[in-house]
């Protein structure tokens, strides 16, 4: 009897766990994991919080997980082109390829990130919708993409494994500002020059179902279904000289011969006439492209008959790779950016920008420190004798209060935020970024809510919703009409530590962010000259192509938008 409670409590226990994993939509004004009812609680938001924003300049973009492509111009932002260049690795090494070979096709493929909408049961024709794709109408309520001009090359820049500059002992990182080096290198010779413009000049992203048909008892018949994906034919010609040409001899033993032998492909993405002011930009993972060479060869029977045979010739976009960005920003982002990096009183805006963009730094509590705790706990003003000056404890005078407060009594947190509301003027008409993330500035780290949040979505980037930094939007009909609010990201486990552990009071950093399960960090090509300079950033911002413009600190009372000031919100208890 004992073990059938047990195992009842624990079969409660399982169901309550399934359904709090359950995806949400996260985007409806209102939808609060906890909520924002604090009954019984204490609520101070008068503590200072200073923020301001710095550029990062050019930033590591070499071995991404996923790279943007593509050209767009957001309204605020600016214009921005990215384009890749990735090595290639044969699928088999050292294999034979038969007499007088004979390029017939040549087919690249590029899957993009997709979900299903929907299945015909009769046609078997399914319906899917594009993700990670910017730039963009909307006509019957789907989307339809703005044209780009996509032009594929031959790479003959090598893209090396180890750092030459420090005697091969640190991995070779390659920076976002170096297209001219590309450019300076590429094969002239485009090799998507196909009369189809749908694959060069006027190139567009398309959710359509990729099918292939074969010929059944004299009728056309669906082969082959594939997810969306680029499908570009190559020219064969080139094809034809580069693998089965008096040079490429010897050059199949292994992937190391190859790949110093065919240095790689490069997509280079451009402002199309047909769409000359918008474009579209895409996330996608290029280790997932593929090139089939299909050729032919003799064959010999033997009886002396002579016929030809049909071969296949793969190879992947494996290696390294490197995202190539060209920005040409808006005045107002920049001049922005310039009037809003005062440390000292913090910002009227802050301008979290990914990929060769910008940041916010955050400081809690602000400066001021004149005070320090005696041995009872009390806060005092220290006159140096010798200097006459007033000196602090290094401690803000704002957290030293919270941690000895005047009548004694412990504060007992129970939830800590900051909101970051959006400045949708600013951000009319523009793409805006589904995340931001809050970290540790000083070590480039999560901060420990970010540690203790195991909450899970049906979609990944959703993850650690608690800790959150989520947009949340407005209740607009259709879902592409839906403007943004605010971001909120939770550190009450940061600010507890804080203040009842006296754990350093860091600085805080804040971009914009891709995917939340990614924290490691890229190089910055030149550090961020500011106290304390740093040289590291957030890889997940590095691939997120977006930005938002954010209220900071630095309002005035008499402004309008003073009450959507950046706040430290901490809710607490104190013991009778």
């Amino acid at each position: 009897m004992q073990n059938q409670s047990i195992y009842k409590i624990l079969l409660l226990i399982s169901i309550v766990a399934f359904f709090a994993a359950c995806d949400k939509d996260f985007n409806e004004i209102g939808l609060d994991v906890i909520g924002d009812d604090h009954f019984g609680l204490i609520k101070d938001d008068s503590q200072t919080v200073l923020a301001y924003n710095t550029a990062t300049g050019q930033v590591e973009t070499s071995n991404l997980p996923v790279n943007s492509l593509g050209y767009y111009n957001n309204p605020f932002f600016g214009k921005t082109k990215a384009s890749v260049v990735s090595q290639v690795l044969l699928d088999t090494v050292n294999q034979t390829i038969g007499a007088n070979p004979t390029v017939t096709k040549v087919e690249l493929s590029l899957p993009y990130f997709s979900h299903l909408i929907s299945k015909d049961d009769t046609t078997g024709d399914s319906t899917y919708e594009l993700d990670s794709i910017q730039g963009f109408s909307i006509a019957n309520d789907k989307k339809v993409f703005n044209k780009i001009k996509l032009s594929v090359y031959e790479n003959n820049y090598t893209l090396r494994d180890l750092d030459a500059a420090q005697n091969f002992l640190d991995i070779q990182k390659y920076y976002s500002g170096e297209t001219a080096v590309f450019d300076t290198y590429k094969n002239p010779v485009r090799l998507n020059d196909d009369s189809n413009l749908a694959q060069n000049d006027e190139f567009t992203y398309s959710a359509a179902e990729i099918k292939t048909y074969k010929t059944v008892d004299g009728a056309q018949v669906v082969d082959t279904r594939s997810v969306p994906g680029m499908r570009l034919k190559l020219r064969n010609n080139f094809f034809q000289d580069k693998l089965f040409g008096t040079g490429a001899a010897g050059k199949f033993f292994n992937n190391s011969i190859f790949k110093d032998y065919f240095r790689g492909l490069y997509f280079k993405a451009e402002a199309s006439s047909a769409s000359p002011n918008q474009g579209s930009m895409s996330l996608l993972n290029f280790k997932q492209g593929k090139i089939i060479v299909t050729y032919t060869i003799t064959v010999t029977s033997s009886a002396g008959v002579v016929s030809t045979k049909e071969r296949k010739f793969a190879i992947s976009l494996g290696g390294n790779s490197v995202n190539l960005l060209e920005n040409e920003y808006n005045s107002g982002y920049t001049s922005g950016l310039t009037s809003n990096n005062n440390a000292t009183t913090g910002a009227y805006n802050l301008f979290p920008k990914g990929g060769e963009g910008s940041m916010a730094i955050i400081k809690l509590f602000g400066d001021v420190d004149v005070k320090r705790v005696n041995a009872n706990g009390v806060l005092y003003t220290y006159t140096n004798p010798s200097t006459g000056l007033v000196e602090g404890n290094g401690v803000p005078d704002d957290l030293d209060l919270l941690r000895n407060p005047i009548d004694g009594k412990k504060l007992l947190v129970n939830e800590a935020n900051l909101t970051f509301y959006i400045d949708k003027d600013k951000m009319t008409g523009a793409a805006e970024p589904n995340r931001i993330y809050l970290y540790d500035l000083n070590n480039h780290r999560p901060i420990v809510d970010y540690y203790l949040d195991y909450s899970v979505t049906s979609n990944s980037k959703n993850n650690k919703f608690v800790h959150g930094g989520i947009i949340e939007k407005d209740a607009a009909t259709s879902a592409y009409n839906k403007r943004g609010i605010k971001y909120k990201v939770r550190l009450t486990n940061h600010i507890m530590n804080l203040i009842s552990k006296d754990s350093t009071n860091v600085r805080l950093g804040l971009v914009v962010t891709e995917s939340i399960g990614v924290a490691s960090n890229a190089k910055l090509l030149n550090s961020i000259s500011v106290a304390n300079p740093f040289n590291k950033y957030p890889s997940a911002a590095v691939f997120n192509p977006l930005g938002t413009v954010l209220f900071g600190n630095n309002i005035p009372a008499t402004d309008p938008n003073y009450a959507k000031r950046l706040k430290l919100e901490i809710y607490y208890t104190k013991p009778n």
